[in-house]
């Protein structure tokens, strides 16, 4: 008996040491402090890649267009950023290919110190970055009052969500483009709702998974693990709303717990569990593009995604398991 106790013990560091080895590490990260990107934090807090064998390095990237350029350098393997950045670099060459999007509307709401929307006209509108999810939606919502931006309204660029709020409380801005749990705060803060962009009726690929296809074509299995421990999120989302804002508390700083539970429950029913990218919201984002670059036009709106790993986890019945309710 004394003799086997070494050789197991030989046996499990062995062991240890095997899984050690096996365990990939990926580095991805996120562009945006808002409600719906707390999916990829909640896959980090759950540990739920390293179910999968991946140790996930996750970082805070600004904006769209400077994950776009981490990516296109091979420093991030898989980015969870908006659709806009990512498929206006594509249309510019990037070989990017939407793998997943959770959330297929816009969730902005345009909030400011004046009335109406027709009232910005002579003043100026805060987005995080031109190009970016927030830029889109303030545009469309101008244009939909009428408004033409950059003539009519100035649209100023102000980094991040935190930024527009700072920019509207000095009076640089008299409104500003805010998703939960931002958009709540500025309500509890007086500001008024001028336009709820998501109420407009679009497909929007607001918050997507990203990669380059050539990454995926070599690293298919470490693209569908991480897909894998991305659902599990999604759904623990869903399902555990106070782990939900607990994290999303610590991502964002906010620590109202009103604001919290509502955020949560505001983009709880809006994530999809099967989150496909669609022609439809990869279109809307072309057609915004093309009058800037007209190359838009030309680009099919599938070559732009690839189904296959939000489609394996559906057709095995995986996704469907995290839901044992319904």
């Amino acid at each position: 008996m004394k003799r086997l106790l070494p050789a197991c013990a030989a046996l499990l560091l062995s062991a240890s040491t095997l899984s050690a080895q096996v365990t990939t590490r990926i580095a991805s990260g996120y562009s945006a402090t808002s409600g719906p990107h707390a999916v990829l934090w909640v896959g980090r807090e759950a540990n739920l890649f390293e179910k999968q064998g991946l140790r996930v390095e996750v970082a805070f990237i600004r904006s769209g267009t400077t994950m776009s350029q981490a990516l296109l350098a091979g420093e991030l393997a898989v980015a969870q950023t908006g659709g806009p950045a990512v498929i206006q670099a594509a249309v510019g060459g990037a070989d990017f290919v939407l793998l997943s999007v959770v959330l297929n509307t816009t969730p902005i709401v345009i909030m400011g110190t004046v009335n109406r929307m027709e009232e910005l006209k002579g003043k100026a509108i805060g987005v995080t970055r031109y190009g970016a999810n927030t830029d889109i939606s303030a545009r469309y919502a101008l244009r939909k009052y009428n408004l033409v931006p950059d003539k009519d309204v100035a649209i100023v660029q102000l980094e991040e969500y935190a930024g527009i709020m700072g920019g509207i409380a000095s009076g640089r801005i008299a409104a500003g483009a805010l998703a939960d749990p931002f958009t709540m705060h500025a309500a509890k803060l007086g500001y008024k709702e001028l336009a709820n962009v998501g109420k407009l009726g679009l497909e929007f690929p607001f918050v997507t998974l990203t990669a380059k296809k050539s990454y995926v074509r070599d690293h298919a299995d470490i693209v569908q693990r991480f897909m894998r421990a991305y659902v599990e999120a999604i759904a623990l989302y869903k399902n555990k709303p106070d782990f939900a804002a607990k994290v999303t508390q610590k991502y964002t700083g906010i620590k109202d717990p009103e604001i919290l539970s509502a955020t949560v429950g505001f983009y709880a029913p809006q994530l999809a569990a099967a989150p496909y990218p669609t022609v439809g919201g990869i279109r809307f984002i072309l057609d915004q593009l093309a009058p800037q670059n007209p190359k838009a036009k030309t680009v099919a709106p599938e070559s732009l995604m690839d189904t296959q790993f939000v489609k394996q986890l559906e057709d095995t019945g995986y996704i469907k398991s995290l839901y044992p309710s319904r």
